[in-house]
């Protein structure tokens, strides 16, 4: 007979807990997944959206290509996704499109989740003269090491891949470079997956033919933007990536017979606010200055860090500078009449606000835009007037300044010049489109299902400049003396463009023969 030895009764409840399996660990925001279906029906608004209401879908891409885009994008939706998953998809059709002003945020909470994961890259890195550069003197490696590959991914490779998460005008590529130096620790992490370390295979710069090894731990994204604020370049491309103190300066070379425009920012305010009248009042004062200045006496512009702002300043300065009467642009158009789909325009607060943001664009359509031969909104006389050059404008040699982190106003600003006056360009190709771009308004819209949020603006502009063999089509605008950083400036964080500028200023002021 079998003998029971009865248990405390606390004891029997704990050891049957005991003996459940544990809970479920939470799902974490970017762990969700998403039913086929949903993701599906994302991807179908998210095309109407853009044949709806983008301006410029099809300015650097033919209808059949987006619409074949988007059909691979849902055949790879084969079962449920995350919402990652997803945010990939909208990237590269996003990117696809080809505007700097297009924009695709994942959702706050998404976000926030993914940067408190300790799976990032720990250290900055740069393009340089095409290699890929540690950018940092925190690392156990000196700043300037070339790095070959990271886990297995062959540093060309990461910069074609990643080049999708930051949106530059048409076929540009220098502008991705910018998102590179910034981002690349998150864009590795959403094209690759969370990593707990980094295999690098790099060489120093002593020894480039020599490849080596190391492994480095991931970090939180606190940790590398840390490590960002304190990069080895932060001297010399600080402006890329924050607000400089002063927006513009001006300095008079005598030695040279020459001055320095440098314009920083368009970002200064509309016409009739503080800000554009306190940078109109500048301007004044630096072309009297050049007004007087004796004959022969050079101007050099430096816009290299300018990512745009308002309208009223681009179009202020380029009087300064214009041989002619001129517009802001030949054409500008816009798709609809009424904010279509405004059910998912993104908004902070309520339905109120919706309905101000749409009311502010109808009431911009009323002004600005009348409709055309045939049937499609254009810009008319009073969205786009006609500047008169200024009585003091420049009529002396002009040499223009530009890098890949000029957009928007700024990119107009530099095709201007490039286009309409005799300026010696010096340095590296814009982000921004030398024959137009999609800008003035934008609208954000959400999916959904994902929470994902796209960005794109609604007015597509043909911009004031003439065709130029030296120009492609769907290209920034390019310089006459390309000029950039080599490895040995990056280390010793001199100013290239600004030293080979300031040469052929030089050899000017000494004339032929010298």
């Amino acid at each position: 007979m079998a003998c029971f030895r009865w248990l405390p009764g606390p004891l029997v409840v704990a050891l049957l807990g005991a003996c459940q399996p544990p809970p479920p660990a939470p799902i974490l925001p970017q762990q969700r997944r998403l039913p086929a279906w949903q993701v599906l029906a994302d991807l179908v608004l998210l095309q109407r959206l853009k044949e709806a209401a983008h301006a410029g879908s099809y300015k650097y891409r033919r209808k059949a290509q987006l619409d074949s885009a988007f059909a691979a994008a849902r055949a790879c939706v084969a079962g449920p996704r995350t919402v990652l998953d997803e945010y990939r998809l909208v990237v590269g059709l996003t990117d696809l499109e080809g505007s700097l002003h297009n924009d695709t945020d994942l959702p706050d909470s998404v976000r926030r989740a993914l940067r408190a994961e300790a799976s990032f890259f720990p250290y900055p890195l740069k393009i340089v003269a095409g290699q890929v550069l540690l950018n940092t003197t925190q690392a156990p490696l000196p700043a300037g090491t070339i790095i070959r590959r990271i886990e297995g991914v062959a540093a060309p490779r990461l910069v074609q891949q990643l080049g999708k998460y930051y949106t530059t005008d048409g076929r540009n590529l220098t502008g991705k470079t910018v998102g590179f130096a910034a981002s690349f620790p998150e864009y590795f992490r959403l094209e690759y997956g969370p990593r707990a370390s980094f295999l690098v295979h790099y060489s120093l710069p002593a020894a480039p033919a020599r490849v080596l090894a190391a492994r480095w731990p991931a970090v939180p994204y606190t940790t590398y933007q840390r490590a960002f604020t304190a990069r080895h370049s932060r001297p010399s491309d600080r402006g890329f990536f924050e607000d400089l103190p002063a927006p513009y300066t001006f300095q008079l070379l005598p030695a040279q017979r020459a001055a320095v425009l440098t314009i920083n920012t368009f970002e200064l305010g509309e016409a009739n606010t503080a800000g554009h009248r306190r940078y109109a009042r500048f301007l004044d004062s630096c072309f009297t200055l050049l007004h007087r200045a004796p004959p022969g006496t050079r101007l050099l512009v430096d816009v290299r860090n300018n990512g745009g702002g308002d309208d009223d300043n681009d179009m202020h300065t380029f009087a300064y500078l214009a041989r002619r009467p001129f517009h802001e642009n030949r054409g500008a158009t816009v798709r609809f009449r009424q904010v279509p789909y405004r059910q998912y325009l993104t908004v902070a607060q309520d339905t109120a606000e919706r309905a101000a943001l749409v009311a502010d664009v109808a009431q911009e359509l009323r002004r600005s835009f009348t409709t055309g031969p045939g049937g499609q909104l254009r810009e008319n006389a009073h969205g786009n007037p006609v500047f008169q050059p200024q009585p003091k404008r420049f009529r002396g040699p002009l040499y223009l300044l530009i890098s890949p982190r000029v957009a928007s106003a700024g990119s107009m600003f530099a095709a201007m010049v490039r286009g309409n006056t005799p300026a010696v360009v010096i340095g590296e190709e814009t982000m921004g489109g030398y024959y137009g771009h999609t800008g003035h308004g934008t609208l954000t819209y959400t999916l959904p299902y994902s929470g994902i949020q796209v960005t794109f603006a609604w007015v597509d502009l043909v911009q004031d400049v003439p065709v130029r063999a030296s120009q492609p089509a769907g290209r920034g605008v390019l310089p006459d003396y390309f000029v950039t950083q080599s490895p040995a400036d990056f280390l010793a964080n001199r100013d290239a463009q600004l030293r080979f500028a300031l040469r052929l200023l030089d050899e000017a002021a000494l004339g032929p023969g010298h």
